[in-house]
Parts: C-alpha cells; structure tokens; sequence
C-alpha cells in the first residue's frame, strides 16, 4: 500500500509506500522520546540545585516523565509496525502488548480508546532522579 503525495495543482507527484512513512513516524518519534529524555535529564540537574519542589511542580515534572513514557511507547509501536509494512505482514497483538509499557497506550492502540491517553494521571516517582 502507497500514500500519494500531491503537488501544488492537486496533481499525485509520488508514491510513499506505508513501511516508510511508518519508518519516518517512528523516526520522528525516537527523536522526541530522546529530546524529551533530556529535557528531564537538564531538568533534574536544575531542581537538584533549586531544593524542595511545590507538589504542582512535582505534577508538573510528572507530567512530563509522562510525556516521555508516551512517546516511547508509541515510538516502539510505530518501529513494530513499520517492519510489519515492509514484509506485507500483520502485528503480533502479544508482542506489541509486551513492548508498551503505559496501560493507557495498550487500551489505546489495542482497543482503539483514545481517550485512555487522555485519562492517564501522571503519579509515581520521576525517572530523572
């Protein structure tokens, strides 16, 4: 399966086939999960320096490890079924079960629940301490 791109005049230009567009998304991803990876890294540096936090800059800064957590997940998901396209083949269920590691992530892409992103409460330790 190909997506086609359209130039200016509405006119298909090229063919992307679907194993590479998910290869750019994954990409793309892998490189927010690392831009985010650090931002929690600098942060933390920062606010072991600054000394006792508020509990909203602690949700806050759980918020962002959330963030983080989310990207990763949907950056290994968009890597399994970027292979999956290239070999014309379907997802193993189990395997991506295994690779998410939010229950929010699992009900969105297994069941389709958009929402369960939404409803995630970030809570629990920061990995950046």
């Amino acid at each position: 399966m190909s997506i086609h791109i359209l130039d200016a005049d509405g006119g298909s230009t090229a063919d992307l086939p679907i194993s590479a567009l998910l290869s750019r998304l994954a990409d793309t991803l892998d490189g927010l999960a690392g831009r985010t990876a650090q931002m929690q890294d600098d942060l933390g540096a920062l606010l072991t320096q600054a000394g006792q936090l508020t509990r909203a800059q602690l949700r806050e800064l759980q918020g962002l490890d959330l963030i983080h957590q989310t990207l990763d997940d949907l950056r290994a998901a968009a890597h399994l079924a970027a292979d999956a396209a290239g070999r014309n083949d379907h997802i193993d269920i189990a395997v991506l079960a295994d690779l998410l590691r939010l229950e929010s992530c699992r009900i969105a892409l297994l069941q389709g629940g958009e929402a369960a992103l939404q409803q995630e409460q970030p809570s629990g330790e920061i990995d950046f301490f």
